[in-house]
Order: structure tokens, then sequence, then C-alpha cells
């Protein structure tokens, strides 16, 4: 039997070292001014992203709101999808900051309510895969995004879908 402060292996997981965990570390991406922010938009979900002096150090925050996603299980499914991104894409982002010499705290929100199955004519398999696509494309949109952000942190805020 295991200890309730003994760590557990989670080979697929997203560790905790690399999670933004307290409501300060939340705050201080969601609250930064928006000329330190890099941001970018989806058809769902918001990406900030606030640079920070730790290089190389890439942690990521998952806000999935009740007002968009009404049941426990589309939350938890919808955490899911972004940690499973977050956890094999990592390494672009790091690949992104190589010579940057800055880190970035990264935090993903759902914006928009999920569509429902039954009266959106979606089946729940069609709808995660709707979902997963929008975060596919969110995220190649933002590597693009830190790969272009300059020394003095000047970049065109833009939206993945229409440009503006």
């Amino acid at each position: 039997m295991t200890a309730v402060n003994d760590t557990v292996n989670k080979p697929n997981g997203l560790p905790r070292s690399i999670r933004l965990i307290k409501s300060a570390e939340f705050g201080a991406v969601l609250s930064a001014n928006k000329t330190k922010l890099i941001r970018s938009y989806s058809d769902f979900f918001t990406v900030s992203a606030l640079p920070t002096n730790q290089t190389g150090c890439v942690r990521f925050g998952f806000t999935v709101g009740k007002q968009n996603a009404h049941l426990a299980v589309e939350r938890v499914m919808v955490k899911r999808l972004l940690r499973e991104k977050a956890r094999t894409s990592r390494l672009s982002i790091i690949d992104a900051l190589s010579e940057k010499g800055i880190g970035l705290d990264i935090n993903f929100r759902l914006k928009r309510r999920l569509p429902y199955c039954k009266i959106d004519g979606l089946t729940k398999k069609a709808r995660k895969e709707l979902i997963r696509n929008d975060i596919d494309k969110l995220w190649s949109y933002f590597v693009r995004k830190v790969s272009q952000w300059g020394s003095n942190g000047a970049i065109s805020v833009k939206c993945v879908n229409c440009g503006h």
C-alpha cells in the first residue's frame, strides 16, 4: 500500500512540476498586461502565455468552467484532451524558446460553450474529434507565434480562423 504523499508513476501523465497549480500562478497569467502576454484564439479556446525568467521551463494550466461545459464528464474530457496535447507537443514549444532564453507559463481556457450532441446533430465521437481538431489548430498557430516572438516582446495578436 502506498502512502498518501507518495508520487504515482504515470508514464503518460503531465507531471506536477510542469503544471500551474496555485491560483496565484493562474492569476499571474490571466491578469498580466496585454503587452507582456502571447495570446492566441480559436473557435473554442484561448491560450495565454506569460514569459518567465526560468529558461526553457514551460508550465501548463487548464481552465474549463462550468458555464461552458456543464457536466463534469465534459470538463474532464476537455482537460484530458488539453493535457494530452500539452504532453505530446511540449518539446515543440521548448524548441521555439531555445534561443530566446525565457520560459513560459501557459494557460488554456475554454471560452465557448461546447456543442450539445443531440441538439446540434453530433455524436460524442464527432464532438470529441471537433474539439481535438480545434486544439491542434490552436497549438500549431501558437507555436508559430512563439517562434516569431521578438526580443522586445512585440507581436501582433490574431485569430486562428479569420486572422483578425
